[in-house]
Parts: C-alpha cells; sequence; structure tokens
C-alpha cells in the first residue's frame, strides 16, 4: 500500500508505501495512491478531547507536539546519521506513539516504515526517509495548527 507524504495540494509530493504488518520489507519507494491518508484524522482528536475529557487539555497536547516537532524530529536525523540504531528506534518509536496519539495518519505511516528499516539495520535507506518526513512533518504540523489549535 503507498502512501504519500503530503497532503492533496502538493504538487511535489513523492508518494511513499506505508508499511504494515503484511509488508516483508519495508519499501519506502514510490508508487501511486487512489485513496490517500489524510495528513490528520479529526476522529483521533475527538476521540482524544473524550479520553481526556477537556478539549483545552488535548488542545495544549496538540500544542505541545507541535511546539517540539523541530527537536524531535533532529532526535532522529541525528541519531541516524551517527548510525546509533538503539537511538534511532527510540526517536522514531517516540515520533510514532505521539503522531498516533494526535492522529497524524502519513507521519505514523512514515515512522512505522522507518521503525522496520531501523530493526533490519539499514541505517542508510533510513536516512533516505528523512527528506519525505521533514515535508510531511511541516505540513502536519501546519494543519494541526490550523484545523486544531486555531478553531475557536
Amino acid at each position: 500500500m503507498t502512501l504519500s507524504c503530503c497532503s492533496a495540494d502538493d504538487s511535489d509530493a513523492e508518494p511513499l508505501h506505508s508499511v504494515d504488518d503484511a509488508d516483508a520489507r519495508g519499501d519506502l519507494s514510490g508508487g501511486d495512491r487512489t485513496d490517500r491518508a489524510p495528513l490528520v484524522d479529526p476522529d483521533v482528536l475527538h476521540d482524544l478531547e473524550d479520553q481526556l475529557d477537556s478539549a483545552a487539555a488535548a488542545r495544549a497536547f496538540v500544542r505541545d507536539y507541535v511546539a517540539v516537532w523541530d527537536e524531535r524530529e533532529l532526535r532522529l536525523s541525528s541519531a541516524v546519521a551517527r548510525q546509533n540504531q538503539a537511538a534511532s528506534l527510540d526517536a522514531v518509536l517516540s515520533l510514532k506513539i505521539t503522531s498516533t496519539m494526535v492522529g497524524a495518519t502519513q507521519l505514523v505511516a512514515l515512522a512505522r516504515g522507518l521503525e522496520k528499516l531501523l530493526r533490519e539495520g539499514s541505517l542508510d535507506e533510513a536516512a533516505a526517509v528523512l527528506p519525505h518526513l521533514h515535508r510531511c512533518g511541516l505540513r502536519t504540523m501546519r494543519e494541526l495548527t490550523v484545523m486544531h489549535l486555531q478553531k475557536n
């Protein structure tokens, strides 16, 4: 199954494969996708509000998630550049878990693919995915800011 790293309005989007349990290789190279996943799933954000029993608490969590994006991305890219598999896995797992909590569906898919590559020891392949992660991350942070933090 493929997944574009970018929203539909991005003409320079490079489609990526998401990795699910059935994908034995974790290939993140290209392909077309007709059922594009959204950058952010609003239902997950609503569920977060329900779980926290507070829209304000959910907004605070999303605000913190957006605020630490640069640090989180730097932590991952630095660990991959140092060829530190353990630190890279720690960073990508943190990204995957927090992205899941805010409904950042495309980032979750990229993180899953990176996790698979890292577990296989394919740090050079993981490094090649980081520019896609960067672009997708910026678009996701923008969408979270607009759709969740700036509403009302």
